[in-house]
C-alpha cells in the first residue's frame, strides 16, 4: 500500500531534520544521531537568524543546550533535568523571556547521558537548524526593563506616577505613519516636598483650579476662560453707573457676588 500524504515527523525520521541536510552533527568527539530531535521552533527576541546549537553542557544533574546565532554564540538556552522525563525543552534568553522549544523524547535524549561530563562545543556548520524552524520576530520596541539591581522585568508591567511624576497615554505614529500607542512620562516635581519633610501629617489639599466660568443670562451664555497665567478676573464695572449696587468680595468659603441697597431704590 502506498502512502500519498505521510505524516511530517515520521517522514523525517531518517534525516538530519531539524538540522540542515549539510550539517555534520559532530564536532569530532561527540555527535548527534539522526532523529535526536523531532522538531524545533526558535524565536529569540534579539535574534538575527541562522540559529545553531553552540554547546551542550553535561553535568550530574542536568543537560543544558546553548543556542547561538550570527551575533551571539550563547543567545538562548534550555535545560533538561536528570533523569530525563521531559520531551519538550523550553528555550529562554538571558532575561528569562520565552525563545522557543526543542521537541524530542526521553529515549532519544538519553544519548546525551553517554557524553562525558563537561562542555561540548559545536560550530555553525555542524548543528545549524533549517530555516523552517526559525521564526522571525519583529522589532516591537521595548520588551522589558533592567532594574538597578540587575533584575529584569517583562510581560505585563504597570506604570504608576507618584511623587511629581505624571504618566499619560498618547497615540502617535511610527516611521510608516501607522498609529501606535505611546506612554508619556513628565517629571514635574512635587511642589509640596518641603511640607512633606517638615510636617508630613498636615499636607495641603491639592489645588483644584476653576478652568471655566459660565454665565447664563436669559437665552445667552458667556464662557469666561483664564488668561495666560491661569487667572480669571471677576470685578464690578461702574463705567455706566457711579452708584452701581453690584458688590464682589472674597470670604473664607469662596467668592460672594451680591447687590447692595434697598429693593425700592430707583
Amino acid at each position: 500500500m502506498q502512502t500519498l500524504y505521510p505524516e511530517l515527523l515520521p517522514s523525517l525520521e531518517n534525516t538530519t531534520y531539524p538540522f540542515l541536510p549539510t550539517a555534520s552533527l559532530s564536532n569530532g568527539s561527540v555527535f548527534f544521531l539522526e532523529g535526536t530531535f523531532l522538531d524545533a521552533h526558535i524565536y529569540a527576541v534579539n535574534g538575527v537568524g541562522n540559529y545553531y546549537i553552540s554547546s551542550v553542557q553535561v553535568s550530574s544533574k542536568q543537560i543544558k543546550f546553548n543556542l547561538g546565532d550570527l551575533s551571539n554564540a550563547d543567545l538562548i538556552s534550555g535545560t533538561v533535568d536528570l533523569p530525563i522525563l521531559d520531551s519538550v525543552i523550553e528555550l529562554t534568553d538571558a532575561f528569562g523571556r520565552s525563545a522557543g522549544m526543542l521537541v524530542s523524547e526521553p529515549s532519544r535524549l538519553a544519548l546525551f547521558t553517554t557524553w562525558g561530563v563537561g562542555t561540548h562545543r559545536f560550530e555553525r556548520s555542524q548543528t545549524e537548524f533549517v530555516i523552517t524552524c526559525q521564526m522571525p520576530v519583529p522589532g516591537a520596541g521595548v520588551t522589558g526593563f533592567v532594574l538597578p539591581d540587575g533584575s529584569f522585568v517583562t510581560g505585563h508591567v504597570w506604570f504608576v506616577g507618584e511623587e511629581g511624576v505624571v504618566v499619560r497615554h498618547e497615540v502617535g505614529e511610527d516611521k510608516e505613519g501607522n498609529p501606535v500607542d505611546l506612554i508619556r512620562v513628565d517629571i514635574v516635581g512635587d511642589p509640596l516636598f518641603l511640607q512633606k519633610l517638615c510636617n508630613p501629617e498636615s499636607l495641603f489639599v491639592p489645588v483644584n483650579p476653576i478652568k471655566i466660568v459660565r454665565v447664563v443670562a436669559d437665552n445667552q451664555t458667556f464662557d469666561c476662560t483664564p488668561d495666560e497665567y491661569g487667572n480669571i478676573s471677576i470685578q464690578m464695572n461702574d463705567a455706566l453707573a457711579a452708584d452701581a449696587a453690584l458688590r464682589v468680595r472674597t470670604t473664607d468659603v469662596g467668592l460672594v457676588i451680591s447687590v447692595e441697597g434697598s429693593a425700592t431704590m430707583d
